[in-house]
């Protein structure tokens, strides 16, 4: 891997949506890769305070945060990681999928073209990206290489146990303003309850969870006779209240 190519896959594996590092911005990445201080990414799990404050920008106090930030980094879900590797055509969503569905990095590493394509969401470009992507003995030696660093990928939540949800397969809808909690808390609830959010409603929707000043969704729920919920039974629903969803 050229230094750019290195330069642009820690910039994504450190990014909001990944291992949400915070601090190692486009400049710090750059020096750490020139100066050599990073071959690789589990090199950022080997960075000392002697190495950062050699970094323009950085003194005791700069190069602490950072390494608090990337140790803070060393225990990630599995869709963060999946999506911290950069594979091709797997994004926020897919990642979501593959950690739901097969609930270990294991699986995911030894699934085959029709594992993959068995899940609704995964067609044969996905697949194949996949199978591509595991199929190359570097990217399998990143990874054991960021797992000898310390890093520890938890599990996600596979099929069996979703089907024992009750609100496994449906699917949410939310319009207006929540006064409780963010979208993204919502939507992380909503996802560990074994459901999924959509952004449109339709015949296939489950509930639509109103807040304030809600659009044009609450009449669309209205007309198709989809269930319409409150913040209050929202919360209910999936068994939390409404500050426990962080």
């Amino acid at each position: 891997m050229c230094g750019a190519q290195l330069k642009g896959a820690i910039e994504h594996f450190a990014s909001k949506h990944a291992l949400n590092i915070e601090g190692l911005g486009k400049k710090t990445v750059a020096q750490l890769v020139d100066k050599g201080l990073v071959r690789s990414l589990a090199d950022l799990y080997r960075l000392t305070n002697a190495d950062l404050v050699q970094l323009e920008g950085f003194a005791d106090r700069s190069a602490a945060l950072l390494l608090q930030s990337i140790a803070g980094s060393t225990t990630v879900s599995l869709d963060r990681f999946l999506m911290g590797l950069g594979i091709r055509q797997v994004g926020r969503h897919i990642a979501k999928v593959l950690a739901r569905d097969f609930g270990s990095l294991k699986e995911i590493m030894s699934a085959d073209r029709e594992q993959f394509q068995q899940i609704r969401e995964i067609g044969p470009e996905i697949s194949e990206s996949l199978v591509v992507y595991w199929s190359e003995p570097r990217n399998r030696e990143v990874i054991a290489q960021l797992q000898e660093s310390g890093v520890q990928v938890a599990p996600g939540m596979a099929t069996g146990n979703r089907r024992k949800c009750p609100l496994a397969g449906k699917t949410f809808v939310f319009t207006g303003g929540l006064d409780h909690f963010t979208r993204d808390e919502a939507q992380r609830a909503v996802e560990a309850a074994g459901a999924g959010v959509a952004s449109s409603v339709s015949k296939k929707t489950s509930y639509v969870v109103v807040g304030r000043d809600p659009g044009s969704k609450l009449d669309q729920a209205r007309a198709l006779g989809v269930t319409i919920l409150t913040e209050q039974e929202f919360a209910a629903l999936i068994g939390k209240d409404e500050k426990g969803l962080s």
